[in-house]
């Protein structure tokens, strides 16, 4: 999901549009949009929705998910070597 994205939820939830409609507005399944707000709503932002803050934090786990990911997926000759 990107920026884009991200505003035009923010956008229809303050607007009162129901997630099931911003879902199909753009293209995306309601399970896509119900977890995007589950996910990258900020508890310090009081249970709303900032598209800005949503990309940062999805931005950071996707940065911290793939150095994780790089040191599980060893090859057994790496396991080998170290």
């Amino acid at each position: 999901m990107n920026l884009h994205e991200r505003f035009y939820i923010e956008k229809r939830i303050i607007d009162g549009v129901t997630q099931a409609t911003i879902a199909r507005e753009l293209g995306l399944s309601r399970s896509t949009v119900s977890r995007e707000l589950k996910r990258n709503t900020d508890p310090a932002f009081h249970g709303l929705y900032s598209c800005r803050r949503a990309d940062t934090l999805a931005k950071a786990r996707r940065l911290n998910k793939s150095t994780r990911d790089a040191f599980n997926q060893q090859t057994p000759q790496t396991q080998d070597f170290i």
